[in-house]
């Protein structure tokens, strides 16, 4: 039995700002992070969008873009630092987005019976998410899992 990624999709926030004027003024040399890190331009967050939306945009068109059958997804599994609330998963928010969306293509709450968790802690939270997810479609042969990464980082000014 194989498992492994059938699929992939990626959400970019559309507004940006050059990596050069940033640097520049943060007093930090451009070359930095252009050559150092490879960096070029910084994606911004609109006033409408957070860590929900940036999985809910993926997820969506992760399941477009490859014709999936959303009733054929048992988990989703999103790997944040970026909690929008204390108690409620930040994944269901993407989750319930999606699902109106999708509402009259595939019929009302069509994620109803699919597994929705948020894994938190940094960068690990969605390595931890694929890895569990891994574990699940080896003993569930045939159901498959989806999982997300998405953050909204803010920083202190002048933080490194």
């Amino acid at each position: 039995m194989k498992i492994g990624i059938e699929a992939a999709s990626f959400y970019v926030p559309k507004l940006y700002l050059e990596i050069r004027d940033l640097a520049e003024k943060r007093g930090i040399e451009p070359a930095k992070l252009e050559k150092g890190l490879g960096l070029h331009k910084m994606a911004l967050a609109d006033v409408h969008e957070d860590a929900a939306t940036f999985a809910a945009e993926s997820l969506y068109k992760l399941i477009t873009d490859y014709d999936v059958n959303p009733a054929g997804i048992s988990r989703i599994y999103l790997g944040t630092e970026s909690a929008l609330d204390a108690a409620k998963p930040t994944a269901t928010f993407a989750m319930q987005m999606v699902e109106e969306k999708l509402a009259k293509k595939f019929g009302e709450r069509i994620f109803k019976n699919c597994d929705v968790v948020d894994l938190t802690f940094a960068c690990i939270g969605a390595v931890d998410a694929l890895q569990n997810c891994i574990d699940f479609c080896k003993v569930n042969p045939g159901k498959k899992a989806v999982v997300i990464a998405s953050d909204y980082a803010k920083y202190e000014l002048a933080s490194s």
